[in-house]
Protein backbone atom coordinates (compact mmCIF):
# COMPACT_ATOMS: atom_id res chain seq x y z
CA UNK A 1 0.00 0.00 0.00
CA UNK A 2 3.25 2.07 0.22
CA UNK A 3 3.56 2.42 -3.77
CA UNK A 4 7.14 0.41 -2.57
CA UNK A 5 6.15 -2.48 -4.56
CA UNK A 6 4.02 -3.14 -7.26
CA UNK A 7 2.04 -6.71 -7.17
CA UNK A 8 3.19 -9.21 -8.65
CA UNK A 9 0.11 -10.80 -9.97
CA UNK A 10 -4.14 -10.41 -10.03
CA UNK A 11 -4.28 -12.31 -7.34
CA UNK A 12 -1.91 -10.81 -5.13
CA UNK A 13 -4.14 -6.87 -6.75
CA UNK A 14 -7.40 -8.37 -5.18
CA UNK A 15 -5.77 -9.41 -2.23
CA UNK A 16 -4.00 -5.93 -1.35
CA UNK A 17 -7.06 -4.14 -2.57
CA UNK A 18 -9.21 -5.91 -0.06
CA UNK A 19 -7.08 -5.14 2.41
CA UNK A 20 -6.99 -1.23 1.37
CA UNK A 21 -10.87 -1.80 1.39
CA UNK A 22 -10.54 -2.61 5.12
CA UNK A 23 -8.06 -0.08 5.55
CA UNK A 24 -10.37 2.82 3.92
CA UNK A 25 -7.26 3.67 1.87
CA UNK A 26 -9.10 5.36 -0.83
CA UNK A 27 -6.30 6.64 -2.70
CA UNK A 28 -4.61 3.23 -3.41
CA UNK A 29 -8.08 2.19 -4.45
CA UNK A 30 -8.04 4.83 -7.03
CA UNK A 31 -4.95 4.28 -7.67
CA UNK A 32 -4.91 0.29 -8.63
CA UNK A 33 -8.19 0.98 -11.13
CA UNK A 34 -7.88 0.54 -15.13
CA UNK A 35 -7.65 3.49 -16.85
CA UNK A 36 -11.22 2.26 -18.67
CA UNK A 37 -12.49 1.51 -14.79
CA UNK A 38 -15.85 4.17 -14.87
CA UNK A 39 -14.72 5.46 -11.10
CA UNK A 40 -11.59 6.84 -13.65
CA UNK A 41 -14.21 9.40 -14.82
CA UNK A 42 -14.57 11.05 -11.84
CA UNK A 43 -12.27 13.16 -10.03
CA UNK A 44 -9.46 11.43 -8.44
CA UNK A 45 -10.58 13.54 -5.13
CA UNK A 46 -13.99 12.53 -4.91
CA UNK A 47 -13.89 9.06 -6.01
CA UNK A 48 -10.82 8.13 -3.91
CA UNK A 49 -12.44 9.92 -0.80
CA UNK A 50 -15.53 7.54 -1.77
CA UNK A 51 -13.60 4.25 -2.08
CA UNK A 52 -12.54 5.23 1.38
CA UNK A 53 -15.53 5.84 3.09
CA UNK A 54 -16.59 1.75 2.57
CA UNK A 55 -14.69 0.72 5.55
CA UNK A 56 -17.01 3.33 7.40
CA UNK A 57 -20.41 1.27 6.88
CA UNK A 58 -19.18 -1.91 5.65
CA UNK A 59 -17.45 -4.79 7.97
CA UNK A 60 -14.81 -6.96 5.75
CA UNK A 61 -15.57 -10.40 7.57
CA UNK A 62 -13.40 -12.64 4.83
CA UNK A 63 -12.24 -12.94 1.67
CA UNK A 64 -11.81 -16.40 -0.06
CA UNK A 65 -9.86 -16.94 -3.25
CA UNK A 66 -11.90 -19.46 -5.27
CA UNK A 67 -9.97 -19.26 -8.23
CA UNK A 68 -6.54 -17.35 -9.95
CA UNK A 69 -5.38 -19.13 -12.97
CA UNK A 70 -1.07 -18.26 -12.79
CA UNK A 71 -0.81 -15.97 -15.57
CA UNK A 72 2.24 -16.23 -17.79
CA UNK A 73 5.00 -13.62 -16.30
CA UNK A 74 3.86 -12.00 -20.21
CA UNK A 75 0.10 -12.02 -19.23
CA UNK A 76 -0.97 -8.49 -20.04
CA UNK A 77 -4.65 -9.88 -18.55
CA UNK A 78 -5.90 -12.30 -15.97
CA UNK A 79 -8.91 -12.59 -13.88
CA UNK A 80 -9.40 -14.04 -9.93
CA UNK A 81 -12.86 -15.12 -8.79
CA UNK A 82 -13.35 -14.57 -5.03
CA UNK A 83 -16.24 -14.70 -2.34
CA UNK A 84 -16.00 -11.67 -0.09
CA UNK A 85 -18.03 -12.25 3.62
CA UNK A 86 -19.25 -8.57 4.17
CA UNK A 87 -22.15 -6.85 6.60
CA UNK A 88 -22.83 -3.58 6.47
CA UNK A 89 -26.20 -2.37 9.16
CA UNK A 90 -26.31 -5.92 10.04
CA UNK A 91 -27.46 -7.25 6.61
CA UNK A 92 -25.65 -9.60 5.16
CA UNK A 93 -23.85 -8.57 2.37
CA UNK A 94 -21.86 -11.07 0.94
CA UNK A 95 -20.39 -11.92 -2.72
CA UNK A 96 -18.39 -13.78 -5.18
CA UNK A 97 -16.79 -11.82 -7.77
CA UNK A 98 -15.08 -12.89 -11.12
CA UNK A 99 -12.37 -9.82 -11.38
CA UNK A 100 -10.79 -8.95 -14.48
CA UNK A 101 -7.48 -7.12 -14.59
CA UNK A 102 -5.07 -6.04 -16.91
CA UNK A 103 -1.45 -4.45 -17.06
CA UNK A 104 -1.45 -0.61 -17.52
CA UNK A 105 2.31 1.07 -17.17
CA UNK A 106 3.64 -2.66 -16.12
CA UNK A 107 1.47 -2.84 -13.23
CA UNK A 108 -1.53 -5.06 -13.08
CA UNK A 109 -5.09 -2.67 -12.18
CA UNK A 110 -8.53 -3.51 -11.51
CA UNK A 111 -10.64 -3.54 -14.96
CA UNK A 112 -14.32 -5.02 -14.50
CA UNK A 113 -15.97 -7.36 -12.03
CA UNK A 114 -19.23 -9.51 -12.39
CA UNK A 115 -20.54 -9.55 -8.85
CA UNK A 116 -23.33 -12.18 -8.17
CA UNK A 117 -24.91 -11.79 -3.91
CA UNK A 118 -24.46 -14.50 -1.76
CA UNK A 119 -28.28 -15.41 -1.94
CA UNK A 120 -27.83 -16.71 -5.42
CA UNK A 121 -25.18 -19.03 -4.28
CA UNK A 122 -24.83 -22.14 -2.41
CA UNK A 123 -24.68 -21.62 1.56
CA UNK A 124 -21.73 -23.16 1.96
CA UNK A 125 -19.05 -20.69 0.15
CA UNK A 126 -16.83 -23.67 -0.14
CA UNK A 127 -19.28 -25.22 -2.47
CA UNK A 128 -18.77 -22.12 -4.84
CA UNK A 129 -16.62 -23.39 -7.98
CA UNK A 130 -16.25 -21.18 -11.40
CA UNK A 131 -18.91 -23.44 -12.70
CA UNK A 132 -21.00 -22.72 -10.29
CA UNK A 133 -20.56 -18.91 -10.42
CA UNK A 134 -20.90 -19.28 -14.25
CA UNK A 135 -24.46 -20.58 -13.73
CA UNK A 136 -25.57 -18.11 -11.22
CA UNK A 137 -24.54 -15.69 -13.29
CA UNK A 138 -26.70 -16.79 -16.86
Amino acid sequence: HDKTEQAASPEALMRSRWSAFTLGLGDYLYDTLASTHPDRAVDRAVASRELGRAKNTQRFLKLTVIDAPEAASNAREGEVLFFAKIFEKGQDRSFAELSRFVVEDGAWRYESGVLVPSSALPKDPGAITRAVFLEAVS
